[in-house]
């Protein structure tokens, strides 16, 4: 491996030769830290066996169980979980379907709902929501049933009036590590409870880890400690759900091409270890479901081999597509049917409905993010108004923040300056947004610290909003700006370049010591490369089957790909190429993600663009 440059405090020294050992040392990643984060050990949540025992009064004297979950992507995990694991352990157990539009907190409509379609339910069991929802909690304890929360969202004073309330941000919870979703409490509570009541159902129990990991990623919670071995589980048993698609549809060349249609998931590795033994229809359902989810993804060109199948899919594609319904106004029915529904041919229509909810969710983003940019925005770019449909908020308020770098929210236009306004803030990591808005009068934010619902109760205090968010940004712009590079390693033949790329192989060995650190997510995110590239002699192609991306080869051979890039993008980087044969010009810098692709048995290292490129002269 070539000697690394030293050229500032964030280089290597002569006694550094290793990319990887660079990269750990600036994110602090020693072997102590490391070693942390892979513990598993966790306290017991409190009122956990409390539940199991209400639990098991509730199976053995027969009482109707109705599970009453939130409408987000952890809340469609959870109650999946939940219905496919109470019923495999022998209870009489319904799934209501949550109403988006009511909000995220249980309400008396929704136990009138559960009355009405299931009379004799006894017990009303939440998942990721219900701490808080006191006139929903009294409703059912009017009615006789017993109320049992999980919950994972921040207990507010005078706390839970259910009967048995497991959270780990209960108030007088002392559970170390706070950040785990809804799934993964509902999944802890059905754990304990075939560990002590039915401990010969454990191995079909610890399947629905496949859930509880959805819902780790898909509510962006801390990728450390419990949660990793959690999500790692979660892929493992998402890959024993997909079946390749078998090469059926000939092709010019004389050979076949792969056909997702053709796909059967009844030949996946675990429906065929599941179909050797008996088990409850519900709980068969579930994960059939979820191999259908993977056939539909790989119709629409999404999942094309195992590689695939990571925890980027489970929060750049499937949660998104859950999600989308909230997001259109469309029904939300299609995302629980798909694990529900009795029929593969229904499931897969229902996934498919998903998918094209998600797609128009897509066209949505790029309307109403034209409208934010365009329109008159006078407290932008800390505060946006929009005529979107609500859903949409969040969305929009994580792009805008992407765009500016700092906290934005996005909320509807005021009636008047004395009229309601609400909304979703999104904060990097760097900002607590609940906390930050707490101390403010007439404003309050509901959620997570980086994604919450905002409500402000006259627009004229939205002044005070900004105030806050553009003090924080201030103050953390003055610490980035004497903390160094935004990147943990900077590649190319600039002076600040930690290595150059003349020589690929020691990027190979580097992208295969990260991927071993995996999962990446929130609280242990992956590393950022930036790339600086010579233009003489690069390649620009299109690629795609609408000529839509962008490949850029430089003359080492490293593959830079930019997605749906091309259309904007490719005059402005080929002008720039045809001037660099006549002039000496500077580099093209991006950051980007590296990762392997094999060929032919030929293993290569390429770079995915992920950030404007920069044109350095």
């Amino acid at each position: 491996m070539p000697i690394l440059r030293t050229v500032d405090d964030h280089s290597l020294t002569d006694e550094y030769t290793d990319l990887f050992e660079l990269l750990r040392r600036r994110r602090g990643w020693s072997d102590q830290y490391l070693k942390e984060i892979e513990s598993t050990e966790h306290d017991e949540l409190l009122g956990l066996a409390e539940m199991v025992e209400a639990l098991h009064d509730a199976r053995t004297r027969g009482k109707k169980v109705t599970i009453a979950p939130d409408f987000d992507m952890d809340g469609i995990s959870s109650g999946i979980l939940g219905y496919a694991g109470l019923s495999e352990l022998g209870f009489d157990v319904e799934l209501h379907l949550p109403d988006y539009r009511r909000g995220h907190e249980l309400g008396p409509e929704d136990v009138a709902e559960i009355q009405a379609k299931w009379p004799a339910t006894r017990v009303l069991l939440t998942c990721d929501g219900g701490v808080n929802s006191h006139r929903g909690i009294a409703a059912a304890r009017a009615l006789g049933w017993t109320t049992l929360v999980t919950d994972h969202h921040a207990e507010l004073a005078p706390g839970s009036t259910a009967d048995v309330t497991v959270d780990p941000c209960r108030i007088d919870e002392t559970y170390t590590h706070t950040g785990i979703c809804g799934a993964h409490v509902l999944y802890q509570v059905i754990e304990a409870y075939a560990r002590v009541h039915r401990p010969e159902k454990l191995w079909e129990i610890h399947l629905l880890r496949l859930f509880a990991g959805l819902g780790t990623v898909s509510d962006v919670m801390p990728v450390l400690y419990e949660n990793r071995q959690l999500v790692r589980d979660a892929i493992s048993i998402a890959r024993l759900l997909r079946v390749a698609a078998p090469k059926t549809v000939p092709n010019s060349r004389g050979g076949f091409d792969a056909d997702p249609d053709a796909i059967d998931v009844e030949q996946s590795i675990l429906m065929q270890l599941l179909r050797t033994e008996p088990h409850h229809p519900v709980f068969l359902q579930a994960f059939e479901g979820f191999a259908i989810v993977l056939k539909a993804f790989a119709q629409a060109g999404k999942i094309r081999d195992i590689g695939d199948l990571d925890e980027g899919f489970f929060g750049f594609y499937l949660a998104p597509a859950m999600n989308s319904p909230r997001r259109t106004g469309a029904s939300l029915e299609p995302c629980f049917t798909v694990f529900t529904a009795a029929g593969a041919d229904v499931k897969l229509k229902a996934a498919r409905q998903v998918i094209e909810t998600n797609e128009l969710r897509k066209q949505l983003v790029i309307t109403h993010m034209e409208e934010l940019v365009t329109e008159e925005q006078p407290l932008a770019p800390w505060v946006y108004f929009s005529n979107a449909y609500p859903g949409m908020y969040g969305l929009l308020a994580n792009r805008m923040m992407e765009l500016n770098s700092h906290p934005v929210v996005v909320v509807n236009r005021p009636a008047s300056p004395d009229g309601t306004v609400s909304g979703s803030g999104r904060a990097p990591g760097w900002f607590d947004i609940i906390t930050h808005l707490e101390p403010l009068d007439g404003i309050s934010a509901i959620g997570h610290q980086q994604a919450c619902g905002v409500r402000v109760t006259k627009a004229e205090k939205l002044d005070d909003l900004v105030a806050v968010l553009r003090e924080a940004t201030r103050v953390a712009q003055l610490a980035a700006s004497t903390a160094g590079p935004n990147a943990d390693l900077v590649l190319g033949p600039d002076a600040d370049c930690d290595v150059g790329l003349d020589d690929l192989q020691p990027l190979c060995e580097l992208v295969r010591r990260i991927e071993g650190l995996k999962p990446f997510g929130h609280g242990f995110t992956a590393p950022v490369v930036e790339i600086a590239i010579e233009p003489l002699g690069l390649r620009v192609d299109r690629i795609g089957s609408e000529s839509q991306h962008l490949r850029l080869v430089t003359r080492s051979g490293l593959s830079c790909l930019w997605w749906n890039a091309a259309e904007e993008k490719a005059d402005a980087i080929q002008s720039f190429v045809r001037r660099a044969s006549r002039t000496e010009l500077g580099t093209l810098r991006f950051t980007a993600a590296l990762q392997l692709n094999t060929f032919r048995g030929d293993t290569r290292v390429q770079a995915v663009i992920n950030q404007q490129i920069d044109i350095t002269t």
